[in-house]
């Protein structure tokens, strides 16, 4: 039962967290490059904090190693996830990282020896398909191709997905905490590095200063609801083979349409999305046929 809870709760925190990210792309901070840098800073005092909490225990080099790359990459995954967020649609960006269980499932059968069916391998191919479909653009009405966002949140996937089996990988000899504390940390470290080094980004990060300044509050609320679907993601993943995590988090993009829904109707100052009857319809097949496809992968 805590496994479930767990996994459920994860969608739902970032399905807030989306929600507040395309508010603050949209709105506030419209470069993808400083809302990723400092979202990367906040994240490293975070790291920091749990590293005293927990004593910043000695899980050994290597899965250091390990964590500070996963950390790196939950950097990094988050600059084609932003650019993705500022041009598309987020019921429409969002189901596109069902393409994580894919890269989890093919990774984990790679490096942590979780065995691969028939039955699987089928279910990969309809989440593929599902996830084309609510990508496509028409085109001189006949020509269909992905749309950008597609290929942004493909690279943000293959990320993202490293990350959950670095995560599993460590986790399973140490406790959550303090696995999360040195990927957190590695997050914190990339994100000073590319201040410091890059110079587009810290003349943007000065540029924007007041946006920043004026959205802290905001900014520090995404940034929680994030860390506690990380969180709920990690003691899921503690529990659990990744596939099947990434399963259970699938509802996401479900909430996602539904919320978009929502606040396009009540609330279009904070999100205004397309919902026309056969905009929603063609995004909630796309969503079923992905679900259905994740639903093989682990029947």
């Amino acid at each position: 039962m805590p496994l479930y809870v767990f996994a459920a709760l994860t969608p739902i925190f970032y399905s807030f967290s989306v929600i507040t990210d395309k508010f603050l792309i949209e709105k506030k901070i419209k470069d993808p490059y400083v809302l990723t840098i400092v979202f990367g800073l906040m994240t490293g005092v975070m790291g920091i904090v749990l590293g005293f909490i927990t004593g910043f225990q000695q899980i050994g080099f290597v899965q250091i190693g390990f964590m500070m790359f996963a950390g790196m990459l939950l950097l990094l995954y988050l600059f084609p996830y932003f650019e993705a967020m500022k041009i598309d649609e987020a019921s429409r960006v969002i189901p596109l990282y069902q393409f994580i269980p894919v890269i989890t499932l093919i990774l984990s059968s790679i490096f942590l020896k979780e065995t691969l069916t028939y039955k699987q391998i089928i279910g990969l191919l309809i989440v593929v398909s599902g996830a084309l479909l609510i990508s496509m653009e028409k085109i001189e009405g006949r020509i269909f191709r992905p749309r950008k966002s597609f290929w942004l949140i493909l690279l943000s996937s293959l990320m993202y997905g490293s990350i959950g089996i670095l995560f599993r990988f460590v986790v399973k000899n140490t406790s959550v905490w303090t696995t999360l504390s040195y990927e957190y940390i590695g997050t914190g470290i990339t994100a000073l590095i590319l201040f410091l080094f890059i110079p587009r980004i810290n003349n943007g990060l000065k540029k924007d200063i007041k946006s920043i300044r004026s959205s802290i509050g905001l900014i520090g609320l995404d940034k929680g609801l994030g860390i506690c679907a990380q969180i709920s993601e990690g003691f899921a993943l503690s529990l659990a083979a990744v596939p099947l995590v990434s399963t259970i988090g699938s509802i996401q993009p479900i909430i996602m349409l539904i919320e978009g829904v929502i606040l396009t109707m009540w609330f279009p100052h904070i999100i205004k999305e397309n919902i026309r009857k056969e905009t929603i319809a063609h995004k909630f097949i796309s969503i079923l046929i992905i679900f259905f496809g994740l639903y093989l992968v682990n029947a």
